[in-house]
């Protein structure tokens, strides 16, 4: 099927049910949930901007030379368990 002919389909469809509050209530539910997935996908699965990346080692030799310093560190570090449980 072609963009078009989707396109047409899928009107079509919300032809059939717009007398019916209840389902278009609910298809436009489904339609709100399913943007949200595909938006949230969509951020997970971008790279990191070079900004980013920099950012994040920066932070991270900043949260070292602290604890190194004998400064607070609390909540820069996880504890090894932590980790080793995420993984």
């Amino acid at each position: 099927m072609t963009a078009v002919e989707l396109r047409l389909t899928l009107l079509q469809e919300i032809a059939t049910i717009l007398d019916d509050e209840v389902l278009v209530k609910k298809a436009l539910t489904s339609i709100r949930r399913m943007k949200q997935a595909a938006s949230n996908v969509d951020q997970e699965d971008r790279e990191p901007t070079k900004e980013e990346m920099l950012d994040s080692i920066k932070n991270g030799l900043l949260a070292i030379k602290a604890r190194k310093e004998g400064k607070e560190t609390k909540g820069m570090f996880k504890d090894v368990n932590e980790l080793l449980n995420e993984i």
